[in-house]
This record gives C-alpha cells, sequence and structure tokens, in this order.
C-alpha cells in the first residue's frame, strides 16, 4: 500500500484566508472554487510543472470553470471543473435519468442541410427499448423540429437529456420518450457461436463502471463454460471508466498464469510530487474486493471464469477511449491482440473525480473557513488528470492521438443489423480476419459528406481511479 495521493491535501493553499461574505455571494463562490481548484491543480495535476505561470497568476476573482480550463496542459483535454458534480458522478456510474439511448448523428442528405441521428444501440428495459427503438432507426426530427448543421449540438444535448421528448423518424413513425432513473448497464450483448472452425465469444461493452464486474464475471463464466477460443471484444462505443472495473476485465482476458502471476497489467506515471515505485503499478488480480457505487464491497473472481483464450479480437473507433484503450495497451505484451476499425481517441490518462464538499473535509491543516467553503461551492467538484498509464514496458501505445488498428473497418449502424450477429459490418470485417479470410479493404477516415463529429456526453473519454484505488493502489 504506498502513501495516499490525498496525503497532501492542505499544504498548498491559494491567498490568505480572512474573506467572509454571505456564501451565496458571487465573490464568495467564486473564492472558494478558485481555492480549491488551485490547490487541486497544484497537487496532483499530471503536468503541474508544465503550467507553473497558469498557476503563479491564479487569482480568487477568476471565473473558476474558465480558469481550469485555460490552465490545462496542451495535451489535456480532459481536466474540468463543474458546478453540477453530482451529475458528472451519476454519469459515470451509470446510474441516471435517461433515456437509454445511443447514437451516431449523420448528414441526412447530398447538400449537407439537414443533419440525422442514427440510433446504434438502447440500454435494456430503458424507456428507448420499450418504445420499440432499434439499432439503425433514424431519427430525423426532435420536438417536432428538423435537425440541422447550425442547432445539431443542442438536438443531441436533448437525446442526452431529460424530461420528456417527441421523435420523428424517417419511416414515419412518431416516437414519444420520457426519462426514467436506472443502470444502463454496459455488459450490452454477449454470446457466443462457433465460425471458420473456432469458437468465439463476443461481447459489446459500453463502459467500465464499478457496478458491472459481477456482470462481467457471470459472462466469462458462460465463455468459459461453453469452451471460446477466441474473444471479440467490441468496445466501439466505450469511452472508458474505472481503473478497477478494468484491471477485472484484463484479469479474466489475460492468459491464466499472468493473472496467477499478479504480473505487471499497467505502470501509471504521476508528478514529481509523489515517489514513482513498483506500488504504483496495476497488476492483474485473481481475486478483487472493491466498493461499488453504493458504497458496497463486493468481490470477484477473474481468474475463476478466465476461459484461457488464444486470441483477443478488439472492435474500436474514434469513440473507444482511455479505460478502453488502456485494456488494449496492458494486454498487448502478453497475447496476442488484433484491433479492427478506426483509430481510437487517444486517451492516454488516468484521473480522479474529486468533490469540493471531500477536499474541505479532508484538509488538514487548514488557515481558511472548511465549513464555509462548502457552504459556498456544495455542488462543486473537479475531475483531474493524475497519471499517465503504460504498459508493463513503459510504452504507452495511446499516445499522443490514439492507436491504429490493425485493419480498418467502419460502423455502419444505419444497415440495421443488430450488435453481435455475425453478420454485421464490422463483427464480419473480424471474423474474417479472424478465421484467415480476406482483410477488409482500407477504409479511409469517415468524409465530411457522410457524418458529422459523433455526439458525446459531457465527461466522455475519462478513466477514473476510485478515491481508494489511489490510497491504496
Amino acid at each position: 500500500m504506498r502513501k495516499s495521493i490525498f496525503s497532501l491535501l492542505g499544504i498548498l493553499l491559494l491567498a490568505s484566508a480572512c474573506y467572509k461574505q454571505n456564501p451565496e455571494d458571487e465573490r464568495t463562490v467564486r473564492y472558494y472554487a478558485n481555492t480549491f481548484a488551485y490547490n487541486v491543480m497544484n497537487t496532483y495535476y499530471l503536468w503541474k510543472d508544465d503550467i507553473t505561470d497558469a498557476l503563479s497568476h491564479w487569482t480568487t476573482t477568476e471565473d473558476p470553470i474558465k480558469k481550469v480550463e485555460a490552465a490545462r496542459y496542451e495535451m489535456d483535454r480532459w481536466t474540468a471543473l463543474y458546478d453540477n458534480f453530482s451529475d458528472v458522478e451519476d454519469y459515470f456510474s451509470g446510474n441516471l435519468e435517461t433515456f437509454g439511448l445511443s447514437f451516431t448523428l449523420y448528414y441526412y442528405d447530398e447538400a449537407m442541410t439537414q443533419v440525422c441521428a442514427v440510433v446504434t444501440y438502447t440500454y435494456e428495459n430503458s424507456p428507448a427499448r420499450k418504445a420499440g427503438l432499434q439499432r439503425g432507426d433514424i431519427i430525423v426530427t426532435v420536438d417536432g423540429e428538423l435537425i440541422t448543421p447550425d442547432n445539431y449540438p443542442a438536438q443531441a444535448s436533448k437525446l442526452w437529456g431529460t424530461g420528456s421528448i417527441s421523435l420523428g423518424l424517417e419511416d414515419g413513425r412518431t416516437v414519444s420518450l420520457q426519462s426514467v432513473q436506472m443502470y444502463e448497464n454496459p455488459v450490452h450483448t454477449a454470446t457466443t457461436f462457433d465460425y471458420g472452425g473456432k469458437r468465439f465469444g463476443y461481447l459489446h461493452f459500453t463502459a467500465f463502471t464499478l457496478d458491472s464486474c459481477p456482470d462481467l464475471e457471470t459472462v466469462f463464466g458462460q465463455f468459459k463454460a461453453e469452451g471460446i477460443t477466441d474473444l471479440i471484444l467490441d468496445l466501439r462505443y466505450n469511452g472508458g471508466g474505472y481503473v478497477t472495473t478494468s484491471t477485472a476485465l484484463a484479469s479474466m482476458i489475460a492468459p491464466p498464469d499472468v493473472v496467477k502471476a499478479k504480473k505487471v497489467y499497467n505502470k501509471e506515471i504521476y508528478n514529481d510530487l509523489f515517489t514513482q515505485s513498483d506500488e504504483d503499478n496495476t497488476c492483474f488480480a485473481p481475486e478483487m474486493t472493491y466498493k461499488n457505487t453504493s458504497g458496497k464491497e463486493v468481490t470477484v473472481h477473474p481468474l475463476e471464469v478466465n476461459p484461457g483464450i488464444e486470441h483477443l479480437w478488439v472492435i474500436v473507433t474514434e469513440d473507444s477511449a482511455s479505460a478502453s484503450e488502456a485494456i488494449i495497451c496492458g494486454l498487448k505484451p502478453y497475447m496476442p491482440v488484433t484491433l479492427v476499425g478506426q483509430k481510437t481517441d487517444g486517451k492516454f490518462t488516468g484521473g480522479v473525480l474529486l468533490s469540493a464538499t471531500y477536499w474541505f473535509d479532508s484538509l488538514k491543516e487548514s488557515s481558511i473557513d472548511k465549513e464555509e467553503g462548502k457552504a459556498a461551492i456544495p455542488g462543486w467538484g473537479i475531475y483531474v488528470i493524475v497519471s499517465r498509464y503504460a504498459d508493463c514496458n513503459g510504452e504507452t501505445l495511446s499516445m499522443p492521438d490514439g492507436i491504429t488498428p490493425d485493419y480498418a473497418a467502419k460502423d455502419r449502424p444505419k444497415e440495421t443489423f443488430p450488435l453481435g450477429d455475425p453478420s454485421e459490418k464490422m463483427l464480419a470485417a473480424t471474423l474474417s480476419v479472424a478465421t484467415g479470410g480476406p482483410a477488409p479493404a482500407s477504409v479511409k477516415s469517415v468524409s465530411a459528406q457522410e457524418a458529422l463529429p459523433s455526439a458525446r456526453r459531457p465527461g466522455f473519454g475519462v478513466l477514473l481511479h476510485q478515491a481508494v484505488d489511489v490510497i491504496a493502489h
């Protein structure tokens, strides 16, 4: 157990703390939000030594959210301060108010005057699933309004949002949805099948949530019982999640002798305030005990359900990020890993979600009024990059801009084959390569005439350390 990364809380405080006003006062909010953000960045931030100018010119009167964004190191697209932190936490837990709908945006016409949202998948028991929406459905209006190049960000936000919504589909249907509080189970589709003389397991996995580990254990128990030889891990829409879950899944996939020996899965590099040692490494785990999002202690047994697969095939796109990239990076030194799809996102770092309330409570010595601070910014928090991950040899395959697949293939949700169907284009391409068939033709990046940047929820591409992970790695 290494020293807590939070052990330095309270040693670096911004300005003096004789400032007292009504917590509702905007100046007071800015004061405490900047105090919180500055100290977190000046303590844990991976690139803190590269932003010394921003740190030395940080004041308590600036807009704190904009200041954090402006202060970030040039390679950092992820560190952010939030005034709606509970929403961020809900998103990464998978327990949130939602329609249960995932989609990709495309231009609808050759003249590029209209945009459509193509359903990529829906979650089990979600409003979208119950309303009959499925992969390949084409949404052309939201609340009666066409989706256009000018309004598509706002329309996409409605699709990710909450409340009630009316969707007009290309086939003439009108679908009304009401959001619900639910768990979006990322263990979305799991199946086994024989193809080309091999026994394949297929897993479409959408996020590395803490609560997904027991479900992963169940799926891999089935894979093992059915004697799969190869695994196709579909991460095309997976933007990342928790180190704990990444380690558990990797330990279910890696060669059993590697897991049993607890070899290094990922190395982590921190800033100079934290001593680098072997204790900073994440190792494969035959058994894992951790706390889930409800604070309940959970134990999973990756080695017991490890099927001993011969080859890992991974389907990826530009939406495969963070923990999705880390698991590829960590497994490649130990087993054959082949990627099919498009270049990944390039999220090569790990971070911590830290609430302002937690930070104020954790101060060991402080000249500021901790209670006033908590009262001033109770809903605030930060996601801060604290480390860069690397494989057991110290290499980070996703740095600086993603991992290039071994074979190119393009996602085509408009062709309507369900995920897990061997006829679905990206899975078909993977099976062809895996069984010695013709490799898919090289595919260029999606052109401007075909697709818009994917709609991404806030905080996309985050590799998360639990506080307990950082304290007792």
